[in-house]
C-alpha cells in the first residue's frame, strides 16, 4: 500500500512537470527543441534519458493497482522499460538523429506532439486522482 502512494506519488510529479513543459513549448516548439538538441550532446544525458524511463517504467508498474486504469498503467509502465533499454541500444548518434530529424519539422508538427503529451500527462492525473 505504502509502495503504491510512493508510486502514484511520484508519476503525478512526473505527469505535472511533463505537462508542465508541454504547456510551456507550446510557445516556443523551436526553444525547446534547441535544448534537447544542447543537452543530448551532454556525456550524460543518454543515461539520464534510461534513468529517467526506467523510474517511471517502474513507478507506473507499481501504481497500476491504485489507478483507474491498471492494464493500461501496467502496459506503459512496460513500454517505458522497454524505451529505457532502447536507448542505448539505438545508440546517441542514431538517436540524436531522430532528434535532429524532429527539429527539422515545422512548428505545428512539434506542437501537435506536444499537445499528445499533454493529453497523455493529464490521463495519467485523471487515472491516478
Amino acid at each position: 500500500m505504502i509502495l503504491e502512494s510512493l508510486a502514484s506519488g511520484l508519476v503525478l510529479v512526473f505527469a505535472i512537470a511533463i505537462g508542465s513543459a508541454c504547456i510551456i513549448s507550446l510557445y516556443s516548439p523551436d526553444r525547446l527543441m534547441r535544448f534537447v538538441q544542447t543537452e543530448w550532446d551532454k556525456p550524460w544525458a543518454m543515461y539520464v534519458a534510461v534513468v529517467v524511463r526506467l523510474i517511471l517504467g517502474a513507478a507506473l508498474i507499481y501504481a497500476a493497482p491504485a489507478s483507474r486504469f491498471p492494464g493500461v498503467f501496467t502496459a506503459l509502465g512496460g513500454i517505458a522499460i522497454v524505451a529505457a533499454i532502447a536507448i542505448p541500444v539505438v545508440g546517441r548518434e542514431r538517436f540524436g538523429a531522430v532528434l535532429d530529424w524532429f527539429a527539422e519539422r515545422p512548428p505545428l508538427f512539434v506542437r501537435l506532439w506536444l499537445l499528445f503529451g499533454l493529453h497523455f500527462c493529464v490521463f495519467l492525473v485523471y487515472g491516478l486522482l
